[in-house]
């Protein structure tokens, strides 16, 4: 069996330490917020995928680490293997979230527009909305202040000083015209705008790292692979030199001394 060049044994030894600390605080961070949090389904859901992401990582990254260090064959060949399946794993979530982010998209948007008028929306819709317009300086979804019907909120208004990014409001109802509602000045950027941009933010950094791990894995794969050959070659004989039995000579044969002798 050959052993394994130890530069390279601790190159890989160190990445799989540095997965197994990742792995860990991955893990030790979704156990807290599962501590933290209410049992909500979809954020109970989303914490249960986080730890199994944080247990894998830990346990594969200790399996390279431990195979590399002791020159365990079967261990390097198990790592392998699971190196392998997540690559195909990643790179096949990868490209489905690629190819499907335009239908994705389009669904948010229509998703958005249910909400509209969002005076009367849930209680929750419309303190998401404040939030979002107090934080970004907008309104509305797609079509401004219009989108909240005759009751714009307070979220909504412009300050003194911000009259480049401001438009006045109309009264939309010809009692409330009547009954002299005055114009506000209000933001004139709708919010949907920064919410897509946003959501495509997201999926930029989920297919970064999507992509990211694959290629890692890859690595690892074939950074296994590797040892794996190196330990089972077998390694080469040593030469033995042999003295030639006959001695060669540059000078040609004196058949005289032969002739005589006969």
């Amino acid at each position: 069996m050959a052993k394994l060049n130890p530069c390279f044994r601790r190159i890989f030894v160190f990445f799989n330490v540095l997965f197994a600390i990742f792995g860990a605080v991955l893990l030790g961070l979704s156990l807290l917020v599962h501590l933290l949090m209410d049992e909500h389904e979809e954020k109970f859901s989303a914490v249960i995928v986080l730890v199994v992401l944080g247990a894998v990582t830990l346990i594969l990254a200790v399996l390279g680490a431990y195979g590399a260090q002791k020159e365990n064959k079967n261990v390097l060949i198990a790592f392998f293997v699971f190196m392998c399946a997540g690559t195909i794993v990643l790179l096949r979530m990868a490209i489905v979230m690629a190819i499907s982010r335009p239908e994705l998209t389009s669904v948010f948007k229509q998703e958005l527009n249910k909400a509209v008028p969002l005076d009367e929306a849930t209680e929750d819709i419309k303190t998401a909305m404040d939030y979002i317009q107090m934080q970004a300086k907008c309104c509305g979804l797609f079509n401004g202040y219009q989108d909240w019907g005759n009751k714009v909120p307070a979220s909504c208004d412009c300050g003194s000083d911000e009259t480049d990014q401001c438009q006045k409001t109309y009264p939309r109802d010809a009692y409330m015209q009547l009954f002299g509602v005055r114009s506000r000045m209000v933001y004139s950027q709708p919010c949907g705008f920064f919410m897509l941009e946003y959501m495509n933010l997201v999926f930029d950094v989920i297919l970064g790292l999507l992509f990211g791990f694959a290629a890692l894995a890859l690595l690892g794969g074939v950074m296994s692979l590797a040892m794996i050959i190196c330990i089972t070659a077998i390694p080469r004989p040593k030469s033995i030199n042999t003295p030639p039995i006959f001695a060669i000579s540059p000078h040609p044969p004196k058949y005289s001394e032969l002739i005589q002798s006969a």
